[in-house]
């Protein structure tokens, strides 16, 4: 296994004082960002569901903000060279997609197509999005000690679950206890305010900047990226990864509201069990990855994910989908951990920064295929079921071929 070389990690050093300092910025900003995050990624979707939505429309919510990343993730390096220091290169895009919280109450009060227009807001500004997500996962490896590096991933995956497993709750008693649009007025509000918060906070953290050679290195071609055979093994297993991971996201929905008739309070215990399984497996995360490596436990991961989804599609009631939800919030958990830092292993010497790049965009599209060919495969007739299945045996497949990066 390639790992990370002298030409990737930074030039300069933090103190480990600044490390901490970083890492604590970082668990407080995170669990400020949930809200934002419970509502657009958990009860948007919902929202649109019970506006009437058809599974094509639900998938396109997904596909289409996935093809705005992908766009805007390709152009990330660019943005990053033109706006290299920190702050300013996070802060205008953040701002930007935090206004989604703005234009979904306000969308409710149109008198027809309000699930129509939500979705196409919500999608145009996902391409703002992938510019702030970009420019996060250049900076994150700068943002501790690179022996400290999987522990920052894994604790600001344990402070999300925290975040989303309380915020789910209560975000969702206000939907549920309130009429349209009121409820979503005030849970995006509040959520609005709180991620201010946590904005000004992560403009605190102190990243390592780029150093001079980073930021002019000329735009790295897919082709340079490819020559590296462990970049280009984890690219593609990264787009078969996360296409599956991304694929039955629709489906989820679908089986639990439709298949099940769960409310948004139900809905919410499933997704609160899966967050606090995230959160609570996450602190054990660094020292799986320490003993056994990034590579098995992706690879488990990955199996494990496969689990969730065949549990989902035989669950004949709601209290069996919170098993799945636990096994999904563990092996969740695990896979982002170790893809990080398989990332960073696996990046071709020199290429990092495009590389990162090339990452994020085969994510993002991933995300934009997976989603879309599911939900017209489910438009078409396919049965949620049988959905859940190939997205359950594609998840496991994945992990097997992680497996040969450990031999390359």
């Amino acid at each position: 296994m390639t790992r990370i070389s002298d030409s990737i990690a930074p030039s300069a050093s933090l103190s480990y004082k600044d490390a901490l300092r970083n890492e604590r910025l970082n668990a407080i900003e995170v669990v400020l960002a949930t809200p934002f995050i419970v509502i657009v990624t958990q009860y948007v979707p919902v929202l649109v569901t019970q506006l009437g939505a058809s599974p094509l429309l639900l998938g396109i919510l997904t596909s289409g903000a996935a093809l705005m990343l992908t766009v805007s993730s390709a152009l990330g390096p660019a943005w990053l060279r033109r706006a290299p220091d920190w702050p300013r290169n996070i802060s205008i895009p953040l701002l930007l997609w935090r206004s989604v919280l703005i234009w979904v109450p306000l969308l409710l009060f149109l008198p027809d197509w309000q699930a129509e227009a939500i979705v196409a807001v919500v999608v145009a500004l996902n391409f703002v999005a992938g510019f702030s997500n970009y420019t996060f996962t250049a900076f994150l490896s700068r943002m501790t000690l690179p022996d400290r590096l999987a522990r920052l991933v894994s604790i600001r995956w344990t402070m999300l679950g925290i975040g989303m497993a309380v915020f789910t709750i209560i975000l969702a008693g206000i939907l549920d206890a309130l009429p349209l649009p009121v409820n979503y007025l005030i849970a995006c509000a509040l959520s609005f305010v709180i991620g201010i918060v946590g904005f000004f906070i992560l403009r605190r953290v102190r990243p390592l900047p780029l150093d001079a050679q980073a930021a002019a290195r000329p735009r790295a071609r897919l082709r340079d990226l490819l020559a590296h055979p462990p970049a280009r093994d984890y690219l593609l297993i990264t787009l078969l990864a996360h296409t599956a991971i991304n694929a039955p996201g629709p489906l989820i929905t679908l089986q639990m509201v439709r298949g099940l008739g769960a409310t948004n309070v139900d809905f919410g215990w499933y997704l609160a069990i899966f967050w606090v399984s995230l959160a609570v497996v996450g602190l054990f995360v660094p020292q799986m990855t320490e003993r056994f490596g990034d590579v098995r436990v992706f690879a488990a991961a990955c199996a494990g994910m496969g689990l969730q989804l065949v549990i989902l599609a035989f669950a004949p009631t709601l209290p069996v989908t919170w098993v799945a939800g636990f096994i999904g919030g563990a092996t969740s958990v695990m896979l982002q951990v170790t893809a990080y830092g398989l990332m960073v292993q696996c990046a071709p010497p020199d290429r990092f920064e495009g590389y990162v790049g090339a990452y994020t965009a085969g994510v993002n599209l991933a995300v934009f295929a997976g989603p879309l060919v599911m939900s017209a495969a489910t438009d078409a007739g396919l049965p949620i079921a049988a959905g859940l299945l190939i997205a359950a045996a594609a998840r496991a497949i994945a992990g097997a071929l992680a497996l040969r990066l450990a031999n390359a």
